[in-house]
């Protein structure tokens, strides 16, 4: 348990928890499956602290790069298209309860028509609430990398918003 020791207490590891819920939440369309898929991360976690594994010197990357690892494998075995239900979501991430499907919607079916490494960056800047550099760690890219992802990213993002399209 030497590893563990290097977090001081559990405080560091469950302060990542509600940021990780909001990130696999919109990842995964609902919040069962995200619920489940933070309590995989943290079984695993727990699983290689207990096996005496090297130094995780980065906690919060380590964590969001597994956690975005189970929720793609976990879109590549369902296959479903996600849905958010309106109850049971996360406070900090509660919209116009009459606007939240149709901006998840829209949201997620923008951030299918651009690449995945911009859709990610964009991703964890908003509903992971990293910093850039924070990303950067996560991805294990250069922090301008993340900055040019985020804003050609965004900028298909826009053009694709100014598209008509139908939600």
């Amino acid at each position: 348990m030497k590893l563990f020791n290097k977090f001081k207490n559990t405080e560091q590891i469950t302060a990542e928890r509600h940021g990780l819920l909001q990130y696999a939440c919109y990842r995964l369309g609902n919040l069962h499956d995200a619920e489940d898929a933070v309590q995989d991360v943290f079984v695993k976690l727990h699983q290689r602290l207990s096996e005496g594994g090297e130094e995780i010197k980065n906690l919060p990357a380590y964590l969001y790069r597994m956690l975005a690892n189970l929720c793609v494998s976990h879109r590549r075995k369902t296959k479903l298209t996600p849905t958010v239900p309106l109850e049971g979501v996360p406070e900090p991430m509660a919209l116009e309860p009459e606007n939240f499907e149709q901006e998840f919607r829209l949201v997620n079916r923008l951030l299918s028509e651009i690449p995945d490494e911009q859709a990610e960056v964009i991703r964890l800047r908003f509903y992971g609430d990293k910093s850039f550099q924070e990303i950067a760690d996560i991805l294990g890219i250069p922090l301008t990398t993340a900055k040019s992802r985020f804003a050609y990213g965004l900028e298909k993002i826009k053009r694709g918003m100014r598209a008509p399209h139908s939600v």
